[in-house]
């Protein structure tokens, strides 16, 4: 048996560490209780959650309005209470000393920074477990609700059906709601996610979701290389917006991806979760390239996870028109050469996720997740 998730759940303090840091003690100063609750997520790894329960007469969605920039804290009797339940010296948000200091309690002053100590990855649990991370108690409100919901509609790997490369056994769902429940995106091993899928799949807006509730690390290969990549192409006399012809396809885009990648094992050495996306479209065909990307997240000490967007001829054609990029204008122009260059029911030779973003599907998920983030910033 057991025990139930509210008995271990320990009332949030404000960390030593974070007491003795400048930026900290400044805005404790200026009482901008809305800094110091980003600073208590930041340095602390705490969620909102954590930081009402353990003041009285709080919600967490007063802290975020707070947190926001909706919301002021100027009233002393509330100020109190704010230190009173995360523990901050009456000195520091410019009060008596609180009786819980005791007499003649020093006043936390600014230590000298030292320098960060740096975990090795196999090392990351064992650590955070050392140093008294709070434990992930899952949330329960609506949004979770919501969440869980659209997750439990991605299709998990399945077993066999002619693929070449198993990638490790890997709980993707739960990853993303321990994320989200805790507050916490470095909660233990980082995972490298490729979302992958055809121009106009709805690749980016589901990428955005996953980073939106989990904190997690985004890289899309259009933004990071496409004012260069045009600029490349303007310096050897190639349209700026072609993405079929030679010169794109045979030395740009190689150097894009690359530069992606070792941004996001940059990432992942840190212990950052990250989701790349792009289409990936060649890379997830080649069996070689993904035992050779397995083995380099293995390295890194990450997990891997593919997510392919799935999606029909005419609701990508759609999803082009509707987003009106100038990288779509071929596309969109020789809509049936473009269609024969490509498989719409190809799928990566790897174990992988499939999420259906046609609009004949049961439950547009793209959207959906497009929606539900929405939805969450609101409540940040």
């Amino acid at each position: 048996m057991t025990a139930d998730p509210e008995t271990t759940w320990q009332r949030y303090t404000v960390s030593a560490e974070l007491l003795h840091r400048d930026d900290m003690a400044a805005v404790l100063r200026a009482r901008d209780f809305g800094a110091a609750f980003l600073l208590m997520r930041k340095w602390d790894h705490v969620s909102q959650d954590r930081i009402a329960s353990s003041i009285e007469g709080f919600s967490q969605s007063r802290i975020s309005r707070i947190a926001g920039g909706k919301a002021r804290v100027e009233e002393v009797e509330v100020i109190e209470r704010i230190a009173d339940g995360l523990r901050i010296p009456g000195a520091m948000v410019g009060l008596a000393s609180r009786p819980w200091e005791g007499h003649g309690a020093p006043v936390v002053a600014p230590r000298p920074p030292r320098e960060s100590l740096r975990v090795p990855t196999h090392l990351r649990e064992q650590a955070g477990a050392a140093f008294g991370a709070p434990p992930v108690v899952p949330r329960r409100d609506e949004v979770t609700d919501s969440i869980r919901q659209l997750l439990a509609s991605i299709e998990p790997p399945a077993a066999g059906k002619g693929r070449r490369v198993e990638l490790p056994p890997f709980d993707l769902e739960a990853k993303i709601l321990n994320a989200w429940s805790s507050g916490r995106p470095r909660e233990g091993a980082p995972v490298l996610v490729m979302v992958a899928g055809f121009p106009g799949s709805g690749k980016t807006e589901f990428a955005r979701f996953l980073c939106e509730i989990t904190g997690w690390s985004l890289l899309d290969k259009d933004t990071m290389s496409r004012p260069l990549t045009e600029s490349l192409l303007l310096s050897m006399d190639t349209d700026p917006n072609d993405r079929q012809g030679e010169i794109y396809t045979g030395r740009i885009r190689p150097l894009e991806y690359r530069a992606m990648f070792d941004t996001a094992f940059d990432n992942l050495r840190l212990g950052l979760p990250t989701v790349v996306t792009a289409p990936f479209v060649r890379e997830l065909t080649d069996a070689a390239w993904v035992e050779r990307m397995k083995k380099r997240c293995a390295k890194a000490g990450a997990a891997i996870a593919v997510v392919w967007l799935r999606c029909d001829i005419d609701s990508q054609r759609d999803y082009l028109e509707s987003r009106d990029a100038a990288r779509d204008t071929w596309k969109l122009s020789y809509w049936d050469e473009y269609v024969a260059t490509i498989d719409p029911d190809q799928r990566p030779v790897c174990t992988h996720y499939v999420v259906d973003n046609s609009r004949h599907a049961r439950s547009n998920l793209a959207e959906h997740a497009r929606r539900l983030a929405s939805r969450i910033r609101d409540a940040s």
